[in-house]
């Protein structure tokens, strides 16, 4: 048995305390002395939408903070409709727009310098035509020869189009009244037109002030809208990564309003000043998806050939939508959301 006393215990104890403490000091030093990384810093981007329940995702990425979540500070400047939103985006008062494919299509026959970048929502019955009995108005026939009020180059004007011509009419055949959506529920009311051609919330503000006295005519399936995210072509070279962030947030506010449909309704309905029970009827209906779909390059050629058929822009001329359509963002975000043939 080898016995050590206590001196020779603690001649050997305290050098290898010495080390111990030394190697923890090393270790810390060398750990406080890494240089730390910044927080991502977040990208300024101005984005206009119009308030309407086709833009939901961007009104709910918006209230639920995931733009900022996603690195990107987005001001959005809130419109009545997409034809608004589009003409802020034309007009360099916003970086980006979530506009309705009619005023994209009527944008693209002015200008290239922009591209879609995304479509984050469908509807095959959002614009309906609503008319007064009392005028003797209760069938799609009965238009000829009445004051209809749409709003020109939006996607209320397209469908009154396409609504006309499906019962034998045509534009020709009635008066077509030219006045901004948020105007066609008082304008009915007061009897200056007999007829709109309009879109949710507009729709219901006006069987809402008619009562009893209003007739709608629905068309499912006639003509499906798309709302699209359009930025700047100089916006793209210079900040890519924004657009990328901005279409992540888009894809987690599509999870937040499948995961959590009645609290995402109840934010859109406060947001556009919809009734929520109004909303919530409309909702399923609703194909909120951020995406690019072949069914779009086609309703985006479909609606310039009725634009330049009947001239209603001058000198137009029919723009190569697969340049317009940017695929690379959603290609690097979210591949499997992308199915355009080239």
């Amino acid at each position: 048995m080898t016995i050590i006393d206590q001196s020779s215990k603690a001649r050997v104890v305290a050098p290898l305390m010495a080390l111990g403490a030394l190697i923890v000091f090393g270790s810390w030093l060398g750990c406080s002395c890494k240089p730390q990384q910044p927080p991502q810093a977040a990208i300024h981007v101005t984005m206009a939408v119009g308030m309407l329940p086709l833009t939901s995702l961007a009104i709910l990425a918006d209230h639920e903070g995931l733009f900022s979540r996603a690195g990107v500070a987005v001001d959005v400047k809130k419109c009545e409709t997409g034809v608004i939103a589009m003409d802020a985006f034309l007009t360099g008062k916003t970086q980006m727009a979530v506009a309705g494919d009619t005023p994209v299509v009527f944008g693209s026959l002015k200008r290239r310098d922009f591209r879609i970048i995304a479509d984050i929502a469908s509807w095959d019955n959002d614009v309906t035509i609503v008319a007064r009995k009392d005028r003797g108005i209760t069938r799609p026939a009965h238009l000829k020869g009445r004051r209809v009020a749409t709003q020109k180059t939006s996607v209320a004007q397209f469908f009154l189009h396409m609504f006309l011509l499906k019962h034998g009419l045509s534009e020709k055949d009635v008066t077509v009244c030219d006045m901004p959506q948020a105007d066609f529920p008082k304008a009915m009311a007061r009897g200056d037109v007999e007829a709109v051609s309009s879109r949710e919330p507009f729709t219901s503000q006006a069987v809402a002030l008619l009562g009893n006295n209003a007739v709608t005519f629905e068309e499912p399936g006639l003509y499906v809208e798309y709302y699209n995210l359009v930025v700047s072509e100089r916006f793209l070279q210079e900040q890519p990564e924004a657009a990328r962030r901005v279409v992540r947030a888009l894809l987690d506010a599509e999870a937040f309003a499948r995961s959590q449909p009645a609290r995402a309704r109840s934010i859109v309905a406060r947001t556009i000043s919809m009734p929520e029970p109004t909303l919530q009827r409309v909702w399923p209906r609703l194909d909120l998806r951020v995406r690019l779909s072949q069914s779009l390059l086609v309703a985006l050629e479909d609606q310039a050939r009725w634009i330049i058929d009947n001239h209603l822009a001058e000198d137009a001329a029919m723009p190569n939508f697969l340049r317009l359509i940017h695929l690379e963002t959603m290609l690097a975000v979210k591949p499997s959301a992308v199915s355009i043939i080239r």
